[in-house]
């Protein structure tokens, strides 16, 4: 598996910052072990670690073709997905027993990152099916899950309101929350939403993943060649757009047994700052 690697960003903001808040972005875990992002996160020393969403393998092993924004049945992208998925699902079977989806390891990295910094969870895609074990895991651990809803947090004097969006259900949770007054922080694990429905909001801020940096990062601006939710070449694959005001995560482990080529595994820090601060 290839070294997983640190991405910086910072963000600057009118609201008051006594001195700079620094937040983790972990996402796309999919039960996997990432012990090197693990070390990564204890050496940056975050003030808060959010999670946007696929951190367990909680769903029924079909190929989810609704990935894309619109609603219209493309024949193409159909095969594409279920040849992908049937392919991927054969070669995994003879994967090495640590590189295959397992619950322990899901486990192990929330019971880990709890004990660096308060943790905060948004749901993805592959977690429509939630156990009841897993609700009582995360509440016995002390991980604020926000399934469609929203919390205030305050660090370092300064306020925001986090919002987890669900990747179901979650227009009546998004209208409330765009009436909320405040530095908003959205925690959407669909990147593909942002431009027809975030975008005209004043969400100060929205992180995203569910994209694994598109598997295989082609040309020099690093497209990734398959984007869920995206499609080919999709755009927001990895990174920062629309003036900071998105950022992407291209993910913490690699789910399938095609390998990530010039896409390495990562693991995101946000530095809000004040205009007062240096």
């Amino acid at each position: 598996m290839a070294k997983a690697v640190l991405t910086e960003y910072t963000f600057q903001t009118e609201y008051p910052v006594d001195s700079p808040v620094r937040i983790a972005h972990l996402s796309d875990i999919h039960s996997r072990k990432a012990d090197d992002i693990l070390s990564m996160l204890e050496a940056v020393s975050p003030d808060m670690i959010v999670i946007t969403g696929d951190t367990l393998e909680r769903y029924d092993n079909r190929p989810q073709y609704d990935y894309y924004a619109d609603d219209r049945f493309h024949p193409v992208k159909w095969a594409i997905i279920h040849a992908i998925h049937y392919t991927n699902h054969l070669l995994t079977l003879f994967a090495p027993q640590d590189k295959k989806a397992s619950t322990k390891y899901a486990y192990d990295i929330l019971s880990r990152i709890k004990k660096i910094a308060p943790v905060y969870m948004s749901l993805g895609n592959h977690e429509q099916k939630l156990m009841k074990k897993d609700y009582q895991f995360l509440q016995h651990t002390g991980i604020t899950l926000l399934d469609n809803t929203y919390q205030h947090v305050t660090v370092n004097g300064f306020s925001a309101l986090l919002g987890g969006m669900s990747s179901w259900d979650y227009e009546e949770f998004f209208d409330d929350f765009t009436h909320q007054k405040g530095f908003k922080i959205l925690l959407c694990h669909h990147p593909e939403r942002f431009e027809p429905l975030i975008k005209d909001t004043d969400i100060d801020l929205t992180l995203s993943g569910h994209t694994h940096g598109g598997q295989v990062r082609i040309g020099k601006k690093g497209r990734g060649f398959f984007v869920p939710g995206q499609g080919i070449f999709g755009r927001y694959a990895h990174g920062r757009f629309f003036d900071g005001r998105l950022i992407v995560s291209a993910g913490c482990a690699n789910t399938v047994a095609f390998p990530r080529l010039f896409n390495p595994r990562e693991l995101v820090v946000i530095n809000i700052k004040g205009d007062n601060n240096e």
